[in-house]
């Protein structure tokens, strides 16, 4: 599924985020409410994982302006407040689920995977880069008519990289998206990656390393 994860910890969005693709989903995160809602305006999301506690609108308040707009992505709030009320008051004005803070991370991404089940999969969506395609529904990478096998890590940076063509991600970022926890990876085990992706993917390259910097995926041969 599509989520977007809407949390001002960024540490834990990262962790969420990096949970959730590893359960196969296509997370993209913001840190408040007012990027939250713009970014609903612009993307079709399955599902939205929302803190109560942001910096600007609340996500109560983000919420009622998702309902009252008839959008119809799945909603799981997190809140670290205890009391009953806010609950309650998350699931009138539309939440479908909530998970009280601290949680441990397999129970909410057992959490989404329930609220997947719960209602019909939008037909897969595919991302693509030149001749290159990737089914999020089947996960299939295809160059032209090749199919390209690839490990379940090399997916998931390929992922990474194919939501945001063009974008220069650095060795950090990819490296808290694709590896859930700091002691699995360091910046060379990326470089790793990437290459053994390039030789997948073949001629023209499409992966491209912007010096100093990091890795970006796109047609335009960059120098």
């Amino acid at each position: 599924m599509r989520v977007l994860v809407v949390e001002d910890d960024v540490r834990l969005a990262r962790q969420i985020a990096s949970a959730l693709t590893e359960a196969g989903h296509d997370p993209i995160i913001v840190h408040d409410g007012e990027h939250a809602l713009d970014k609903t305006t612009e993307t079709p999301f399955d599902l939205i994982v929302l803190d109560i506690i942001l910096p600007g609108i609340d996500g109560f308040g983000v919420l009622q302006n998702l309902r009252s707009q008839h959008v119809a992505s799945r909603v799981l709030m997190l809140t670290a407040r205890g009391e009953v009320k806010d609950r309650v008051t998350g699931l009138q004005l539309g939440a479908d689920d909530y998970l009280p803070k601290p949680f441990a991370m397999r129970e909410l991404v057992a959490r989404v995977n329930a609220l997947g089940r719960r209602y019909p999969e939008e037909p897969g969506l595919n991302l693509r880069v030149d001749d290159l395609t990737l089914d999020l529904a089947t996960h299939d990478v295809h160059r032209g008519a090749k199919q390209i096998e690839l490990s379940p890590r090399e997916l998931m940076l390929l992922k990474v990289l194919m939501r945001e063509p063009a974008r220069v991600f650095t060795r950090t970022e990819l490296c808290e998206r694709v590896w859930e926890h700091p002691h699995d990876y360091d910046t060379k085990l990326v470089e790793v990656f990437i290459g053994r992706l390039r030789r997948k993917i073949g001629d023209p390259p499409l992966i491209h390393t912007v010096r100093h910097v990091g890795y970006t995926i796109d047609s335009r041969e960059r120098h």
